[in-house]
């Protein structure tokens, strides 16, 4: 199904409940990174109206591939996936955005276009699903 950003945004926002909302304002007791608490915190205060569409089932089929990857990856701390899910679905589908941030993934930007040396385009990889393009550098 085809729904607008400012649609699909609304809906992340409504799976933070507002003591979520208190903790991550006041960075108390949720286990998240720096990088994620700014995105999320940023995503709840976005009052700019969001022009053009998201595809819902390209936005669940990297909903299910980051569970599987946190699943395997970070088994250890499960509360902490949500955090990172809700965070790559709003830079990725809504801003547009690189997952990562670039200290991380080592992108960089062009204009309007990002690059990543780190992008691995085999199946199963979370990085189908950003905006960066191979780094050809």
């Amino acid at each position: 199904m085809i729904v607008s950003r400012s649609e699909f945004l609304d809906r992340l926002r409504s799976r933070i409940s507002e003591e979520e909302r208190g903790a991550l304002q006041n960075d108390d007791g949720v286990l998240i990174s720096r990088y994620n608490r700014a995105t999320l915190l940023r995503m709840l205060n976005d009052d700019e109206s969001k022009a053009g569409t998201v595809d819902t089932e390209r936005a669940d089929a990297l909903e299910k591939a980051l569970e599987a990857y946190l699943s395997r990856y970070m088994a250890e701390n499960p509360e902490g996936h949500k955090w990172i899910i809700l965070s790559c679905l709003y830079c990725s589908q809504v801003e547009g955005e690189p997952m990562h941030p670039r200290e991380v993934a080592g992108w960089r930007r062009e204009g309007s276009d990002y690059f990543c040396r780190a992008r691995e385009d085999v199946p199963g990889s979370v990085c189908l699903w950003c905006v960066c393009q191979p780094d050809p550098l």
